[in-house]
């Protein structure tokens, strides 16, 4: 049995359980027992069995669309950027896509499904803004990518910046969207996820077919065309994709960060590089991640409620310098 087919039987089983401990624990501990039954026998006088089906399992599908999209997002820009900091939260996908919700909400007053479409188009725009400046700043002359990041981080700081100044001008609506702002995976956003999920699968389902031809641009786009690749298209439709589907993300439950990050890098020395292993087994760590993420958010600072995207942020900064450090800081000192 290879270690490739032990890491998915794992991610497996521990998403089963992040799962079943995402119903049962929290304010009040349900039995097992009980979580089962509100499936098999829901009774609706029950207390635990509504707590259950109406609060914590739309809370726990949410977790796993986000942390199954921005995993599998990270994992195929960092193979088509050659970056070991791409992500949709580093390449302005995540922030483009906050920024017109709340700046729609804000000047148009989007319903629901304008939301969708407004996250959808920021996603599109913010990750097109963020590659335009990294070309200003001369991206083809710089082999470790740096400039993409940087150009990442200045086009997020600007659209984050824009999404605050419009909740500072609209006090009516500023503790909602200040919550969603910073990544809140919540039960109340169930009707978002009943809206938009069929974004996501779309997305996962299209870079499932890709994931071959992108296993094979990861030796490089001359070896991939070599081998049969329209590379032009693959690189295309599998940006598009992640944009699509990170921004469908955002939409639910606002900008999550570090899983798509982080995620592929853990992944990685257990699947190899290729991504026909790497985005199922980057689907289910990811899923797992934002599934403890949000146990832990809820649980570990009670009585308060801690939103999964700032415990994440918190995460993430610590693992963004070490990745800093072992691929760029690291590289330096070997070749100075």
């Amino acid at each position: 049995m290879t270690r490739r087919v032990v890491f998915l039987g794992a991610a497996t089983l521990l998403l089963v359980v992040a799962f079943l401990a995402q119903l049962s624990i929290g304010a009040i501990t349900v039995p097992m027992g009980n979580v089962f039954a509100a499936f098999w026998s829901f009774d609706p006088q029950n207390y635990e069995h509504n707590v259950v089906l109406y609060q914590r399992l739309p809370r726990a599908l949410i977790a796993v669309y986000v942390g199954a999209l921005m995993a599998c997002g990270g994992t195929v820009l960092q193979g088509l950027t050659r970056n070991p900091l791409a992500a949709p939260s580093t390449l302005g996908i995540n922030a483009g896509a906050a920024a017109f919700v709340v700046g729609g909400i804000h000047l148009l007053d989007l319903g629901l499904a304008a939301q969708g479409a407004a996250a959808l188009a920021g996603a599109v725009l913010g990750f097109l803004v963020c590659v335009a400046v990294a070309r200003f700043a001369g991206l083809s002359r710089d082999p470790r990518g740096l400039s993409l990041i940087l150009s990442g981080a200045l086009v997020s700081m600007l659209l984050v910046g824009i999404a605050n100044a419009f909740l500072l001008a609209d006090p009516s609506r500023r503790t909602d969207l200040l919550s969603w702002m910073s990544g809140n995976i919540n039960h109340v956003y169930a009707d978002r996820l009943t809206s938009f999920w069929w974004i996501g699968v779309l997305s996962l389902f299209v870079l499932a077919v890709l994931a071959r031809p992108l296993t094979l641009m990861s030796l490089g786009p001359e070896q991939a065309a070599s081998a049969g690749v329209d590379v032009k298209r693959v690189t295309r439709l599998s940006l598009a994709a992640v944009m699509l589907g990170s921004g469908s993300a955002v939409a639910i439950c606002g900008p999550v960060a570090f899983v798509g990050l982080v995620v592929p890098h853990l992944v990685r020395p257990f699947v190899g590089q290729g991504q026909i292993a790497g985005l199922p087994a980057c689907a289910l760590a990811g899923a797992s991640a934002c599934l403890v993420a949000d146990l832990a958010a809820r649980q570990a600072f009670q009585p308060y409620v801690l939103n999964t995207g700032i415990l994440l942020d918190l995460v993430g900064g610590l693992a963004f310098f070490v990745i800093v450090k072992r691929y760029y800081l690291g590289t330096a000192e070997r070749t100075g």
